[in-house]
């Protein structure tokens, strides 16, 4: 169950960097919470598609790369490098993050931001 999880996963974000926000949300629960850093929380996919469309409009350029997807059974964590640039500012942004995302059922159930390895393996139930 938990590689089908990486799998799923890794389409939800396959979805999402296509720009195929329809897609990427049918992998969400209906009562996902889904956490980003710098955002309240976004608690049904509606939301979290409100959030990427601001996104779009507030950013010229975004982007996610993955780097590393590791199975922890009912949850995964994803080693993710993000760049862009600010449409009105210009500003530059290189940052990598660390995301746990939480399955119930096929589905993400939840997700959150971590800004190091390590927390994202222990929030995982996982070790270094």
């Amino acid at each position: 169950m938990s590689q089908e999880n990486v799998e799923i996963v890794r389409s939800f974000t396959e979805a999402y960097l296509r720009g195929d926000h329809v897609a990427a949300v049918a992998y969400l629960a209906p009562d996902v919470v889904y956490e980003v850093g710098q955002e309240l929380p976004a608690r049904r996919p509606d939301e979290l598609l409100a959030i990427w469309k601001r996104w779009e409009a507030e950013w010229e350029r975004i982007e996610l790369i993955p780097e590393a997807y590791i199975d922890a059974g009912d949850q995964v964590v994803v080693a993710v490098r993000y760049s862009g640039r600010g449409r009105a500012s210009g500003l530059e942004l290189e940052d990598r993050l660390f995301e746990v995302h939480t399955l119930r059922d096929g589905k993400v159930a939840r997700k959150r931001d971590f800004r190091t390895r390590a927390e994202a393996l222990e929030a995982a139930g996982l070790e270094e």
